[in-house]
C-alpha cells in the first residue's frame, strides 16, 4: 500500500496515456440527455470526482448509481458508463444487465473480469487498464481521469482544458510529495485513538467521503463525512451527546479557495460553535484549480489512511472483512 499511494502520481499519468484507447464514436452526442455512472467502493469514488469537477460545466445531468435497482428514467438517451476494477462486481453487473435493455449507449471501465468479456463480445467502447494494484481504492487514477477524458471528447466539458489540468494536478502532487507525507503523518498521530468527523463544501463531498472510505479501509477505523452547507440544517447540533462520545471526537475540515462564499462563512461559525467541544483541524487545498484541490485533497487524505493505519498497528492492504462477505454472496 506504501508504493500504491506514493506512486499515484505516476498512475495519474498512466491513466492519462491510456486514454488515447478510448473511442467514442460510437455514441452519439445529439442522442443523450442524461449521463449514469455505475460503480461501488474504489470503482465508484473516481464518478464521484467527475460529477463534482464536470457538474457545473454540463449541460445533462449526471447521477451515480450505487445499487441494484435501474432508475426508470434510463432509455435510448441515457449515456451508461460503467465501472468495476475487477470486472466482476455483482452490483455492477446487475445495473449493466438492466441498463442493456433499454439503452445503446454504454461504455466501460475495468482492468478485465466478466465486464471486459461482455463489452468486448458487444463491442462496447471501454478503457481498459492494469490490475496489478490488486485493490480498487488503489486505482483510483484511472477511473476518473478515464470517465473525465471520455466526457471531455463528447464535448460535455466546455471550457475545461481537462488534459491540461490533470498535467498541472501530477506536477503539483510531484512538487508537493515531502510537505504531503509529512501534514498527513501528523494528521494521524492526532486523530490517532478518535472518532473523526469529515466536514467540507459540497463540491468537495468527494474528498470527505475518501477520508471515511480510506480511514475503514487501510486504517480500519470509523469515521463519519458531511458536507455544508446541508450539515448546518442538522448535525451541527449533535455536537453535545453522548458527552463521552464527543470528548473522543474531533472534526477535520477542508478549506479550499473554490468553496462557496456563504459556505466560507458558515465554516468559520460552525468551527467556533465546534471547538467548545473538540478539536477542529482545518486542511487547506492547494493548487490553483478546483481539479488541482481536489486531487491534492484526495492525495493528502491516501497518505493520512496509510499513517493512521501505522498508528493503529494494523496492515492496511487486506479487507477481511470484506472478502469474508463477498465468499458468503458467493455460497
Amino acid at each position: 500500500m506504501l508504493n500504491l499511494i506514493k506512486t499515484f502520481p505516476d498512475q495519474l499519468k498512466e491513466a492519462l496515456e491510456l486514454t488515447k484507447q478510448i473511442n467514442s464514436s460510437d455514441i452519439s452526442k445529439d442522442e443523450i440527455q442524461h449521463i449514469a455512472i455505475s460503480g461501488m467502493g474504489g470503482s465508484g469514488i473516481g464518478a464521484h470526482l467527475v460529477k463534482s469537477i464536470v457538474e457545473e460545466h454540463c449541460k445533462v445531468p449526471i447521477t451515480l448509481l450505487q445499487g441494484y435497482v435501474l432508475p426508470k428514467w434510463v432509455n435510448n438517451h441515457t449515456l451508461f458508463i460503467v465501472c468495476s476494477y475487477s470486472g466482476n462486481t455483482e452490483e455492477t453487473l446487475t445495473l449493466l444487465k438492466s441498463a442493456e435493455k433499454e439503452t445503446h449507449h454504454i461504455f466501460s471501465v475495468t482492468t478485465g473480469g466478466e465486464l471486459k468479456e461482455i463489452s468486448d463480445n458487444k463491442k462496447y467502447p471501454q478503457y481498459n487498464f492494469s490490475g496489478e494494484a490488486g485493490c480498487p481504492r488503489a486505482g483510483l487514477a484511472y477511473p476518473s481521469v478515464a470517465i473525465l477524458m471520455l466526457l471531455h471528447e463528447l464535448g460535455y466539458c466546455p471550457g475545461l482544458d481537462i488534459a491540461g489540468e490533470l498535467r498541472s494536478c501530477i506536477a503539483l502532487l510531484e512538487k508537493e510529495q515531502d510537505d504531503i507525507q509529512k501534514q498527513a503523518k501528523s494528521i494521524a498521530e492526532n486523530i490517532h485513538e478518535y472518532f473523526t468527523l469529515l466536514y467540507a463544501d459540497q463540491k468537495f463531498y468527494p474528498a470527505v467521503l475518501r477520508i471515511q472510505q480510506q480511514l475503514a479501509e487501510n486504517s480500519k477505523q470509523l469515521s463519519h463525512a458531511h458536507v455544508f452547507p446541508e450539515l448546518n440544517h442538522n448535525e451541527l447540533v449533535g455536537w453535545v451527546f453522548p458527552k463521552e462520545h464527543v470528548k473522543k471526537s474531533k472534526a477535520i475540515l477542508l478549506r479550499s479557495d473554490f468553496d462557496h462564499n456563504q459556505n466560507q462563512k458558515r465554516m468559520d461559525i460552525s468551527k467556533s460553535i465546534i471547538e467548545e467541544k473538540a478539536e477542529v483541524i482545518e486542511l487547506n487545498g492547494k493548487g490553483e484549480s478546483f481539479i488541482q484541490q481536489l486531487y491534492y485533497f484526495i492525495h493528502l487524505i491516501d497518505w493520512i489512511s496509510f499513517y493512521l493505519a501505522e498508528e493503529n498497528q494494523i496492515d492496511p492492504f487486506p479487507v477481511k472483512s470484506i472478502d469474508f462477505l463477498k465468499n458468503k454472496l458467493a455460497e
